[in-house]
């Protein structure tokens, strides 16, 4: 059918009849679109953004009929006859209209209209002084819950619009569908009831759309029972809907979802990121959300703004090995606002049990001063398939994916390849530093005594240039300086900084430093305003030391978290933490917490017994080496670290090697086999091929009809060539060419030869581009 044979939008019936009559997709398909809406409005609402008012109300109750009102207009406004400028600026009108009422009633719960309304203005009057004069994220909740309002319209509008003047339900779906996923992956409550609503929803809206899309064309077939056909096909497309949903309750549960878990993983960070920016400017936002960011991932971006909860995140029982720092990432490399792992690179994909940093530079053996833990821990919440492990993990009790920093670097993190589900344990063997006081715990004069000759590779933990300025090496030179000439060893430096930005230095934990240090070199600003939390703490303390020519590192877990009953400890996502640690020849790392406050999970600065003093700095392992100076051995081979075979590595780095690469290469070839068999048998099964003016014009056909607009039975060649014609007049010429191929072929058995066919084939080309174009044509 041509466009002309469609009625124009003035021809059609008016909007009381099509509202008597109902959408053509029928009042089902409404209802699956409203309950679509719903859960995202619901999801919303249920993450209390904005916390709640004075009189116990949730801040953004309103948005459930702001998006059903939007919706509501949208369908309205999709039957009419309203151009659609006009009909989304009328919408635009009444959301703005409704919106300023709704949250002139949260900010104020005044009988008055005209109270509200005041009361609206100068909450808006204060943001934009927080803002705009003062430079601070504001604490006002208006314009935040004014910008979500808006977002919650202009979606319900959208959605129904689009669906019932478009005729496009995908485009309905993939909106509220990803507006439903950024609200999942940013709140810390467990919302998946939302999702499973949604689902279910949008896979029966989608099922009823193309049911009224079929209908079309029973009816112009003139199958005789169109109904019987229509309720057959929507008890098959619910019954496919129900087996759907089931399934992937069922994967969700299972190990064979792990593979996906990384498709994810990285674009809600991006999400995230992007909230956390819009944050700043909305203000208002008070909920508990994953931040800051992804806390383990490859790079760590120091915002300005420390946001956390006391939602769980894991417990665990010590036992004799006492409360633990709990490791989750290393970095190497700052650039001046986020820490690097120089090249995040899969070490080994390592069995349960098998020998965690076997592969790695942190491998060591039990020696003195160390002790072998044993902890298991619950997981209540973490969200992440990050091990956590004190200090130097030894084995684990699950596969891992263990990751080196930089190639055969040092240990950055492991990941496990089915990690646990909240209330799911795992056990960890760690080799940890004596605690102190105990025997064999290593004291500060073995430490000062350590040799100052480092391994070659350690080299980039000692690279400060361009990340920092000259605050940063001139405070650490007056601390340095302040020291007795015997102590200016790497130990007593890093024990003198570690207590000069702990204690001495008159430095404030603050969480929210957005408006101090906007821009710079942030730990420049941070020793000047002298305020921040744990990771400007760690990360200036890093960098001091490097100016010093000390190894040391960036670190991110948890803090050991609060003692509950039975000896057990909880971790909330408030103990998340960074902390510094440094490299001493023959002790390896050693932890050093500079950060003061949040005692309560149990921060704490490095504190060592003193120990019996040695000779002077240097010791034994380094005879000769003057106080304060520190260098790196010759640059060595390539060689990976560690032994040379480890029976519990189950697999190599990420090219494919151990028991899994033949595997895996195997299934490829026995793949490709059964591809090229079944293509050559599909091609002995369909006998002599078409001739190639018929394949064109079927693929003309297919290509058109994708976009609503294939050939009607009844139509010849040049008729459904015509009609194309006439939708997009600048392919024409082409079509004239397809369709009297096709004829003369299939009628005249003259099929194009020579210039002729290079013509057709020419022709195709253009066409195949140029009846893209249908996609953007408002479908009748």
């Amino acid at each position: 059918m041509t466009a002309a044979a469609w009625p124009a939008i003035e021809d059609r019936p008016s909007l009381g009849a099509r509202l008597a009559a109902g959408p053509r997709e029928g009042w089902s398909s409404v209802v699956l679109l409203a309950t679509m809406l719903l859960a995202v409005a619901m999801a919303v609402d249920d993450g209390r953004w904005a916390g709640e008012t004075a009189w116990q109300a949730s801040e953004t109750a309103f948005l459930l009929p702001a998006i059903m009102l939007g919706a509501a207009w949208g369908l309205v406004a999709g039957l009419s006859r309203l151009h659609w400028l006009v009909a989304h600026l009328i919408g635009a009108l009444c959301g703005g209209l409704f919106l300023i009422v709704a949250v002139a009633g949260v900010v104020s719960p005044a009988a008055s209209l005209g109270v509200r309304l005041d009361a609206l203005m100068v909450s808006v009057v204060l943001f934009a002084r927080d803002l705009f004069v003062l430079g601070i994220r504001s604490s006002q909740t208006s314009v935040f819950l004014l910008v979500l309002g808006a977002f919650g319209w202009a979606l319900g509008q959208y959605a129904a619009f689009v669906t019932y003047r478009r005729a496009r339900p995908l485009n309905a779906v993939m909106a509220s569908g990803l507006f439903l996923l950024v609200e999942l992956s940013a709140t810390l409550k467990d919302e998946y009831r939302f999702l499973i609503l949604f689902a279910v929803a949008a896979l029966l809206f989608l099922v009823r759309m193309h049911l009224a899309e079929q209908q079309n064309g029973w009816f112009r077939r003139r199958i005789g029972d169109v109904g019987s056909v229509s309720s057959l096909y929507m008890r098959s497309g619910t019954l496919f809907v129900g087996l759907a949903v089931a399934g992937a309750l069922i994967l969700t549960a299972t190990a064979s979802s792990a593979p996906l878990f990384g498709w994810w993983r990285g674009f809600d960070s991006t999400l995230l990121d992007w909230g956390q920016r819009l944050n700043l400017v909305v203000g208002g936002v008070s909920s508990s959300a994953r931040g800051p960011s992804d806390l383990f991932s490859s790079t760590a971006t120091i915002s300005g703004f420390w946001q956390s909860s006391e939602e769980p995140a894991f417990s665990y029982s010590p036992g004799a090995a006492g409360p633990q720092y709990w490791l989750g990432a290393t970095y190497s490399t700052f650039d001046g606002r986020s820490w690097h792992q120089a090249s995040r690179t899969a070490s080994a994909v390592v069995a349960a049990g098998g020998q965690v940093l076997a592969r790695t530079r942190d491998f060591v053996g039990p020696g003195p001063g160390l002790d072998d833990v044993r902890i298991t821990v619950t997981d209540e919440g973490i969200d992440a398939p990050t091990l956590l492990t004190p200090e130097m993990p030894t084995t684990v009790d699950r596969i891992t994916t263990v990751y080196t920093d930089g190639q055969d670097g040092p240990f950055a993190g492991a990941e496990f390849v089915d990690a646990p589900r909240p209330g799911q344990t795992y056990t960890v063997h760690a080799l940890v530093h004596a605690a102190v006081s105990s025997e064999g715990a290593v004291t500060e004069a073995e430490l000062a005594a350590a040799s100052q000759t480092y391994p070659a590779w350690l080299e980039p933990y000692v690279q400060y240039k361009g990340a920092v300025g000259q605050t940063t090496i001139e405070t650490t030179a007056r601390i340095v300086d302040a020291l007795p000439e015997t102590q200016r060893d790497a130990f007593h430096i890093t024990k003198a900084v570690q207590d000069y930005l702990y204690a001495g230095g008159g430095f404030t934990y603050n969480t929210d430093v957005r408006d101090l240090c906007p821009a710079g070199d942030l730990v420049d600003c941070f020793l000047q305003v002298k305020q921040g939390y744990c990771e400007y703490f760690a990360s200036a303390m890093t960098m001091m030391l490097r100016t010093q020519g000390i190894p040391a590192r960036y670190v991110r877990g948890y803090l050991p978290g609060q003692p509950t009953q039975g000896g057990a400890y909880e971790v909330s996502r408030g103990a998340a933490h960074a902390w510094v640690e440094v490299y001493f020849p023959g002790y390896g790392w050693i932890r050093f917490d500079p950060t003061p406050g949040n005692a309560e999970n149990g921060q704490r600065p490095t504190v060592l017994d003193p120990g019996v003093p040695a000779t002077g700095p240097g010791g034994s392992d380094a005879p000769g080496i003057q106080p304060g100076r520190r260098t790196f051995e010759p640059a060595e081979s390539a060689a990976t670290p560690g032994p040379t075979a480890v029976a519990a590595v189950a697999g190599g780095s990420g090219s494919g090697s151990g028991p899994a690469g033949p595997l895996i290469i195997g299934l490829l070839v026995l793949l490709l086999v059964v591809a090229v068999a079944t293509s050559l048998l599909g091609r002995w099964q369909r006998g002599p091929a078409v001739a190639e003016p018929e394949a064109v014009y079927r693929g003309m056909a297919r290509l058109a009809g994708r976009f609503g607009y294939g050939p009607r039975p009844t139509q010849t060649a040049y008729e459904y060539a015509s009609s194309l014609a006439e939708l997009l007049p600048g392919a024409r010429p082409e079509l004239e060419v397809v369709a009297r191929a096709k004829v003369e072929t299939s009628y005249a058995h003259r099929p194009p030869q020579g210039s002729a066919m290079a013509a057709l084939r020419e022709a195709y080309g253009r066409l195949r581009v140029r009846l893209l174009r249908l996609a953007l044509r408002r479908r009748r």
